[in-house]
């Protein structure tokens, strides 16, 4: 027999460090697993309010993931091993997650099952941990519960807007999802364990692929382009567009600025599906990507913002093009990518922000200049991921360069090829949207005094030859 004093508190189960860093590590692997399921499915939706969402909560939970994985290394520092050996049930479950036959069903797994499963079980450690131990946990578990609640209320008051009924295909959906995570003990693992439920109607799916084409809202009319450098062969519309600017180059570059906005959505599928693409790569990577995709989003959301406020009906009047996607879609990411930071390190290097910028200061438009101007420090540190990840990705050495190159020339020539391919198409005419556009905008303009700027700007574009034309 030994000598003891009593200890001096009671502690619950599953708290020590060991337990609290593997229950962190499965809930790491939820959150980052959930972002990039959530970042193909934004490539797959087409509905813009239900699109855009997806893109922040994509962010948003990267956030919670990073969140995550820095306790779990804190909790056995200097440990590296965080991004090794994954849980299996939890990397199962979600991949059935991602599987859903249709944004309203993926929308109903998420936030309906998944969300919420998470929510509950980030409590239920908080009520077990101790709160001065685990204090840093319990600090990042508070903020990170209040993140996943708005998420889950903003989505479903969305989705009372966007979808109408309820159909009883979301409910088999629902229970399928419950049943597979209860086989695999819950979000924390601490529940009994089954095998999943493979006679389920709804199981035996195929494995979710990011998809190569992408479509756009239903209450646009079909396009493939949205403003006149991007299809050379559309002179119809380029002359439709020449009216608009005969009113004046400032506003022109008002309208081009908005629309230009609106329809980088492109610029934001490209990291977002890259991220679904590219399944084993450093932690930073899909950090910055989700950031890329988000900004990107946002981009397009100033461009609407804009054209809503001028009063106009955005469906009638603009052009949503997926010609830039579609084309880029079926190349590998690393050449999505690629495209990508050959735009963005362009209209920086030429400075074509700074020039826009200064024509809608011109223009005396203090809230299309202060989009630019947030635009404009975004794109910097795109391009700082681009050159970071492409780095990487292709090698940081001449034979790296050269491939860097090559898959750049390869796909603007995929680009003026998909242009040619395409230019006759219905979808690529320009000119009716102009032509409409023209009456609204000149029955908006209105005089101020001439500040003498001497307009001369140019936008990037991956086939060199329309510059000379335009």
């Amino acid at each position: 027999m030994v000598k003891v004093l009593p200890t001096s508190r009671e502690t619950p189960s599953h708290t020590r460090v060991g337990d609290a860093s593997r229950v962190l590590k499965r809930f790491y692997v939820a959150e980052r697993q959930l972002m990039r399921t959530l970042a193909a499915w934004f490539v797959q939706t087409s509905q813009w309010d239900l699109k855009r969402q997806l893109a922040q909560d994509t962010w948003e939970t990267a956030q919670r993931a990073d969140a995550l994985r820095t306790r779990v290394l804190e909790l056995r520092y200097p440990r590296r091993d965080v991004d090794r050996k994954y849980d299996p049930d939890m990397l199962a479950f979600m991949a059935e997650v991602a599987k859903a036959g249709d944004p309203r069903e993926f929308v109903a797994g998420v936030y309906d099952v998944a969300l919420p499963a998470l929510r509950d079980a980030y409590r239920a450690y908080l009520e077990r941990t101790d709160p001065l131990d685990d204090a840093p946990t319990a600090y990042r578990l508070r903020h990170i519960i209040a993140d996943v609640a708005a998420q889950i209320d903003r989505m479903r008051a969305l989705c009372a807007e966007v979808f109408a009924g309820a159909p009883e295909a979301l409910e088999a959906w629902r229970g399928y999802l419950r049943q597979y995570l209860d086989s695999i003990g819950g979000m924390d693992g601490f529940g009994a364990k089954a095998a999943p439920p493979t006679g389920h109607v709804c199981a035996g799916r195929p494995d979710y692929e990011a998809p190569r084409r992408t479509v756009r809202d239903a209450r646009w009319r079909p396009a493939l382009f949205h403003l006149p450098h991007e299809n050379k062969y559309d002179t119809e519309g380029q002359r439709a567009w020449k009216r608009l600017e005969a009113l004046d180059k400032r506003v022109a570059m008002q309208v081009w600025s908005a629309i230009s906005h609106f329809n980088e959505i492109w610029a934001a599928e490209a990291p977002a599906s890259a991220m679904w693409d590219l399944d084993d790569q450093p932690w930073e990577f899909y950090m910055d990507l989700a950031r890329w995709a988000w900004d990107e989003t946002r981009h397009s959301t100033m461009g609407y913002r804009v054209m809503q406020g001028w009063g106009w009906d955005v469906p009638d009047l603009v052009p949503w093009g997926n010609a830039t996607y579609n084309a880029l879609g079926p190349m590998p990411p690393i050449q999505r990518l690629a495209l990508l930071y050959f735009y963005e390190e362009g209209l920086l290097r030429a400075g074509t922000k700074q020039v826009e910028l200064r024509i809608l200061e011109s223009a005396q438009d203090g809230a299309s200049a202060q989009d630019m101007d947030y635009d404009w420090a975004d794109e910097a540190i795109h391009v700082s991921f681009g050159y970071k990840w492409l780095k990487h990705l292709l090698g940081d050495d001449k034979a790296g360069r050269e491939e860097l190159q090559r898959l750049t020339d390869e796909a603007r020539a995929i680009m003026a090829r998909f242009v040619t391919e395409h230019k006759d198409d219905p979808e690529a005419r320009l000119a009716p949207y102009f032509e409409r556009l023209y009456d609204v905008v000149a029955e908006m303009v209105y005089d101020i005094p001439d500040d003498g700027l001497e307009i001369n700007w140019a936008p990037v574009v991956a086939d060199e030859e329309v510059l000379e034309e335009l």
